[in-house]
């Protein structure tokens, strides 16, 4: 049974809300456009009012378009309620018509900072699913109130003007988007379009939980009323910057497939009205590199800038990255340092069913199925743990056939991720099979007939945690000179 399913939930607090129709929700649509002829959206559903409001009018605005939605519930399996509560969300939304999936967070549970890691771990969820069933738009319900929490507590914090702005209408994932068609509604009008349909809710008891901070928050907010400048103009100014972020970042920085970004710094440097603008498209650029979530602090990120000015030869650590300064430009590549020396061993059995195996946090490199069950001793690792890498005829060949990548710092090269057997090499990230078959040819080194079977059917791709676009260009199309 549960015991949290509510369909009053605060009758006074619901009937000053007005219920959100199709006219309404399609208008708040338009602005996410375009979609396809038949949209399909995945939408993330924990059985709360504002989540089952977004998927009842989602599912409503595909049904008028020929598409579909599909629900998502994730039980993070930290409460005993929550596998219960998922199947309930199923069987509501089954009286619609509308698919619904569940996932469950896997492994080991935090005992700190248990709502942030549980939402990286819901996004990662959400991201994989994309991925699996290609749906491309992925709906969160997010509404006005949550903005209003979460500029408090950014505030709170000191975070950058940008940061201040609150939440984006829509970020990018490694498969897809992340839409917040909600984001200017209030709390009430969702719980007023519940009451109108007659549809119950569940309440989590972690909303009341003053365990965490944003509850804390929201008691003290609850207490003032709400400022326009709070919500629709905060949300138009994050707006404006991400497209100020995404223009610099389009004219300063050329993203390659083997995870390395080049940045003129010029661009960057001459933004001296637009400061915060240049720390955070720098910031972006690290994260990306890096595989991180967040950017490294505001104030690492002003003094980099600050060296950069003053030495355009500077080499500097920092978020896990290397920026290098040479010949006018500044590469920023992955700290071979701050790897896992490890080996990944690569099987059938720890990846049986995609074949597809992240590394590093920043790439994934995938195989046909059958290929890789004939192939034993398999391992990723990055390139400089290869005998080979550290020669001279092995880096000369490969300045001379792949000039670009051949070109780069060696510790650029060290970072990049590598597929090996017990033969050695079989593929590197960033370069084509057929380049590196010619690079170890060109060095000396003798490839066993068959051995590129398995490289040749596998793929790599620079897929980092946070694409280097998240922010900036949701609202253009993505500059060809960035690539995921």
């Amino acid at each position: 049974m549960i015991g949290n399913v509510t369909s009053s939930y605060d009758r006074n607090t619901a009937s000053s809300g007005t219920p959100l129709d199709a006219v309404v929700f399609n208008e708040l649509m338009v602005s996410f456009a375009p979609f396809e002829a038949n949209p399909q959206l995945l939408v993330g559903v924990s059985g709360g009012a504002d989540s089952m409001a977004l998927a009842l009018l989602a599912h409503d605005w595909c049904q008028a378009r020929g598409g579909r939605v599909v629900a998502v519930t994730v039980d993070h399996g930290l409460r005993k309620a929550a596998a219960d509560e998922a199947r309930w969300v199923a069987n509501e939304l089954a009286r619609y018509g509308i698919e619904h999936i569940t996932r469950v967070w896997q492994g080991p549970k935090p005992t700190g900072a248990v709502q942030e890691k549980a939402r990286q771990a819901r996004y990662r969820i959400f991201d994989d699913l994309m991925r699996d069933t290609g749906i491309f738009h992925l709906l969160i319900a997010h509404h006005a109130n949550d903005q209003r929490e979460t500029i408090a507590m950014r505030q709170e914090r000191g975070a950058t003007p940008l940061g201040q702005a609150g939440m984006s209408t829509r970020r990018y994932l490694r498969n897809g988007r992340l839409l917040r068609p909600l984001l200017g509604i209030p709390k009430t009008d969702l719980i007023a379009t519940l009451i109108k349909r007659g549809q119950p809710w569940i309440e989590d008891p972690s909303n009341i939980d003053n365990t965490y901070e944003r509850v804390r928050v929201r008691k003290v907010l609850g207490t003032r009323p709400a400022s326009d400048f709070e919500t629709g103009q905060r949300t138009a100014i994050r707006l404006a910057e991400e497209q100020q972020i995404g223009r610099m970042l389009a004219a300063a920085v050329t993203l390659h497939s083997n995870g390395v970004a080049i940045i003129d710094p010029k661009v960057l440097l001459a933004a001296s009205g637009v400061a915060d603008t240049a720390i955070h498209a720098l910031g972006q650029v690290v994260r990306t590199i890096g595989g991180a979530a967040y950017m490294p602090a505001r104030d690492k990120l002003h003094g980099a800038m600050d060296r950069l000015a003053v030495d355009n030869t500077a080499r500097i650590s920092l978020g896990g990255c290397v920026l290098h300064g040479r010949k006018g430009m500044v590469c920023v590549y992955r700290e071979f340092g701050r790897m896992a020396q490890d080996a990944m061993a690569l099987d059938t059995e720890s990846c049986p069913k995609s074949v597809r195996v992240r590394f590093d946090n920043r790439f994934e490199w995938q195989a046909d199925a059958a290929a890789l069950s004939a192939q034993t001793g398999l391992w990723i690792g990055p390139l400089g743990l290869c005998d080979v890498f550290h020669t001279k005829s092995f880096r000369s060949a490969l300045r001379e056939i792949a000039p670009f990548i051949g070109n780069l710092p060696r510790a650029a090269l060290a970072s990049m991720p590598a597929l090996y057997d017990k033969e050695g090499l079989l593929s590197v990230g960033g370069l084509e099979v057929s380049e590196l078959s010619d690079v170890l040819s060109a060095a000396g080194c003798e490839r066993p007939l068959g051995r590129g079977q398995i490289a040749s059917g596998g793929s790599w791709q620079f897929a980092p945690q946070v694409p280097l676009w998240e922010s900036g260009f949701k609202s253009s199309p993505k500059p060809d000179n960035l690539l995921a």
